[in-house]
């Protein structure tokens, strides 16, 4: 048993995809508006409200953000337009940023940002594709929840998330992933 297995929730077949972010020491609307995001239009909503949200948007990203511990945890379903490679130095300028991203065909990616720069990039699914200034930097922490080169985990999005918690220490729930109401901003495009 690892503790990726906290995670086995994620691996519901209603689950299209997501992208969550970490970021520590700072605000929820102060990390939308770090994306680009509207944040002072949309009314907090859960998952299900984003969802119906995201229809009205006209191709908008939407993205809900909450407070997990000392970080803001940014959760975007079905699309990764508001965090991604794009967005992750301005979010992650004079902090870190932890991100997960889970695509409906299969790739899950790992990033690790800090102060502007994206140094760690693992595409978990293949846990020997790591990229970036420090690639090798969460070798340990991979090990430790099943994401080993030449080994398949038995659940690579369990394991993605684990492995997000075991770097920045705080996990996200099914409950914040979903039902919580949380500040929600729109991205007309990424910056």
């Amino acid at each position: 048993m690892t503790s990726a297995d906290d995670f086995g929730w994620l691996d519901d077949d209603s689950i299209v995809g997501y992208s969550v972010s970490f970021v520590e020491g700072v605000d929820p609307g102060e990390a939308l508006r770090r994306i680009g995001a509207e944040a002072d239009t949309c009314p907090a909503s859960s998952a299900a409200e984003a969802d119906e949200l995201a229809g009205d948007s006209g191709g908008a990203a939407v993205v809900r953000a909450g407070r997990c511990g000392g970080w803001t945890a940014l959760v975007e379903h079905d699309a990764n337009a508001g965090v991604n490679e794009a967005t992750l130095p301005a979010l992650s300028t004079g902090t870190r940023v932890v991100c997960v991203f889970s695509s409906a065909s299969g790739m899950d990616l790992f990033y690790f940002a800090e102060n502007g720069q994206v140094t760690t990039v693992v595409e978990t699914s293949i846990p020997a594709n790591r990229f970036g200034s420090e690639p090798d930097r969460f070798l340990a922490e991979m090990a430790d929840v099943g994401l080993v080169a030449g080994e398949i985990a038995e659940s690579v999005r369990a394991a993605t998330m684990a492995l997000a918690r075991e770097v920045c220490g705080v996990e996200l729930t099914e409950e914040m992933m979903f039902d919580a109401r949380l500040q929600t901003g729109l991205v007309s495009s990424p910056r």
